[in-house]
């Protein structure tokens, strides 16, 4: 990665390039007001979440209407929301804009550059306090760009504040400082700075979480008050820090480190895989209970907190949904099997009269209840207990410890309520039978929030062939699938495109 500082995301799709630069976490609150004891520093740390809290329809279109288990819902679709379906997503569609996760970025930036001042300010503030917001912060940064990184094809690397000035080095080398204020857009633009490829961003982003391992107590050791739901499932953890890191390592070939990572969040007792009868709280309650490392969660109740993913999946009209996307019927068939006594057959999708429905984001429970019209407030799940347990099993597989792979394959199964596979019954030394089975099992248990796709890509990466192309290919008709897995063996086009006006 370059040396200098590397700035600014600028004008984003469909946004006004000086509403990006005036980001502040608390917008009546004068800069020179806050960040002044730890209540700034905790009201700042919950601010980092409310931009991705807002965007989670995209994430679903972004990971989920491109990939083999969802297709488009209305008889005549939306234009800009099939084109996701499609997978010939155009630089000028709405959906493609990423303003969010770079306000998410910002709010990040000036956290970990403030937390320090709060330190030398507030007596009450601890060392591991300062280092525990910090790490907070740069946990959540380098999530985004994580999601970044395996979905669009280009974008900039901000890594400081620049909020109110541009760090910068001039054509006489020196390091200058500006206001954003007294700049041009001409010149702004003329300071993106790229990274080189994308392998170095996998080595920035690795590198970070590694950082934050470092620094981050464990289930909030560092916080002197007892924390709601809201703050211990809702905020960036340990846990959920050891989760990305066993992630990010098995894309870059880590396995070791993978597994290793994994141990923590599976034996962490504040977490749990839950069991049948709890799973679908996630979605129904307010907040989800220990099988949950972190969401995006919201509160109708209280503050009208709402999200999209009602009209972006309901059928019914009245309720505010427009029916944009649906589970494709013979995809999931296919990955559900209808196993007996699977929560997750029963909760994840239904048939409403005639409509097949993503269910997760309307239904309130398993049977046929729906939530009232527009109280879309659903949770939106980031990472689950879950997911260390499955990537621990896809890490020891590629260590060729068949046995562990296939008992965290079962924890994963009798949680859900089905019955273990036998060992005698199963191939479970085949590791390309397994991996199938692995994935298959995530399909499952992530349906519909927003992972098939990059799943479809680590599939990929880890299998040594193309998995992603024609498994996309499958949800289509006849008629088109050869013209779509001929497009998507090529892994460039994998990717989301950007607009290159946005950065010239």
């Amino acid at each position: 990665m370059r040396q200098q500082v590397l700035l600014l995301a600028g004008c984003m799709a469909l946004s006004g390039c000086s509403s990006f630069f005036e980001i502040d976490p608390y917008n009546a609150v004068k800069e020179s007001d806050f960040y002044q004891n730890r209540e700034d520093l905790n009201a700042a740390a919950a601010g980092m979440y409310e931009p991705l809290s807002r965007d989670v329809h995209k994430f679903l279109l972004w990971g989920d209407a491109r990939a083999d288990m969802v297709t488009t819902g209305q008889s005549e679709p939306d234009p800009y929301i099939n084109e996701f379906v499609r997978n010939d997503v155009s630089v000028n569609n709405p959906y493609t804009d990423y303003t969010a996760v770079y306000e998410t970025i910002a709010r990040c930036n000036r956290q970990m550059e403030r937390v320090y001042d709060v330190l030398l300010a507030d007596d009450k503030v601890m060392d591991r306090d300062a280092g525990a917001y910090y790490g907070e912060a740069l946990l959540l940064r380098t999530y985004c760009y994580y999601h970044l990184l395996r979905t669009f094809d280009r974008f900039p690397i901000i890594r400081s504040d620049y909020a109110e000035e541009i760090r910068f080095v001039n054509a006489q080398g020196d390091t200058v400082s500006r206001s954003t204020q007294e700049m041009s857009m001409h010149e702004i633009r003329g300071l993106y700075q790229f990274p080189e490829d994308k392998q170095e961003t996998w080595l920035m982003v690795y590198n970070d979480v590694l950082t934050v391992l470092g620094i981050l107590p464990l289930n909030y050791q560092w916080s002197q008050t007892t924390l709601s739901p809201q703050e211990r499932f809702g905020r960036t953890s340990q846990p959920m820090a050891n989760t990305l890191a066993t992630e990010l390592a098995l894309w870059l070939g880590e396995y070791q480190s993978a597994s290793a990572f994994a141990n923590s969040p599976i034996i962490n007792n504040q977490h749990s895989l839950g069991g049948p009868g709890n799973w679908i709280n996630q979605f129904t309650g307010s907040w989800a209970g220990q099988h949950s490392l972190f969401l995006l969660g919201y509160q109708y109740a209280r503050s009208f907190e709402t999200n999209r993913l009602q009209e972006f999946t309901s059928p019914v009209a009245e309720a505010g949904g427009r029916y944009y996307l649906k589970p494709v019927s013979h995809v999931i068939n296919t990955i559900f099997s209808h196993e007996a006594n699977d929560i997750r057959t029963a909760f994840s999708y239904k048939l409403i009269g005639q409509d097949t429905v993503i269910w997760k984001y309307i239904g309130v429970d398993n049977i046929a209840s729906m939530r009232p019209a527009y109280e879309s407030s659903a949770s939106w799940p980031v990472y689950r207990s879950a997911d260390a347990y499955l990537y621990k099993a896809l890490a020891d597989l590629m260590l060729n410890d068949y046995a562990s792979a296939f008992n965290f394959l079962n924890s994963l199964r009798e949680a859900r309520g089905l019955l273990p596979l036998l060992p005698e019954e199963t191939d479970y030394t085949n590791r390309e039978f397994m991996m199938e089975q692995l994935f298959r099992e995530r399909a499952r248990e992530f349906a519909f929030e927003g992972k098939r796709w990059y799943d479809l890509m680590l599939w990929s990466k880890l299998a040594g062939e193309n998995k992603l192309a024609s498994r996309v290919a499958s949800k289509y008709p006849p008629g088109m699938r050869e013209q779509v897995e001929a497009t998507l063996r090529f892994e460039q086009n994998w990717y989301i495109p950007v607009d290159p006006l946005l950065w010239k």
